[in-house]
């Protein structure tokens, strides 16, 4: 199928869409996220040792605008949302997975499934506030992880940094896939 034929279709308005589809074009997207705000990381001087502590970084950002999606998606209903977020979890865990094959990560460097991480982060995110963009908390706790995952140099700047910078380009980027893929 070429690439033309695969962006028109995506393109037309109105045509109803399977939930699975839609996650999974949302997965696509959250992973490139990642991918943009670890390179950002790193372009900005702070130390990532291995691609395992990449790998980590990666998946707390991953995580983190999940959490942002299901905020967002308030018109689903609850089943309805619960399936959407769980399909966008397996798709990013299978993505997840190839790449740490592809990058022979260890399984013993892993130091974290994705899913159990997710649930975990859900869990910790979800007894913060959200009134149209993640509280400063949640911001804050998303720049502890991603310290913890980070080297020694510069570490303290690096929740600042999220919290100033990454944030807001993870919410703008995620809203434009969200907003022409999913009805809120």
């Amino acid at each position: 199928m070429s690439i033309q034929r695969i962006h028109s279709g995506w393109n037309q308005k109105g045509k109803k869409r399977q939930i699975g589809q839609i996650a999974s074009a949302l997965a696509v997207s959250i992973w490139k996220i990642s991918k943009k705000t670890l390179l950002n990381l790193e372009n900005e001087g702070f130390d990532t040792d291995t691609w395992s502590d990449r790998m980590e970084i990666l998946k707390e950002v991953s995580c983190f605008q999940i959490y942002i999606i299901s905020n967002e998606i308030k018109a689903y209903e609850k089943d309805k949302k619960i399936m959407f977020i769980t399909d966008i979890a397996k798709k990013l865990n299978e993505t997840v997975n190839v790449n740490q094959v592809d990058l022979n990560i260890p399984k013993e460097d892993t130091k974290t499934k994705f899913i159990n991480l997710l649930n975990d982060r859900i869990e910790e995110y979800s007894e913060l506030e959200y009134n149209e963009e993640p509280s400063y908390k949640a911001r804050i706790i998303l720049g502890n992880h991603l310290m913890e995952n980070m080297g020694e140099l510069d570490n303290n700047w690096i929740r600042m940094y999220v919290i100033d910078q990454e944030v807001p380009k993870i919410l703008l980027s995620l809203r434009r896939p969200l907003n022409s893929l999913v009805n809120k």
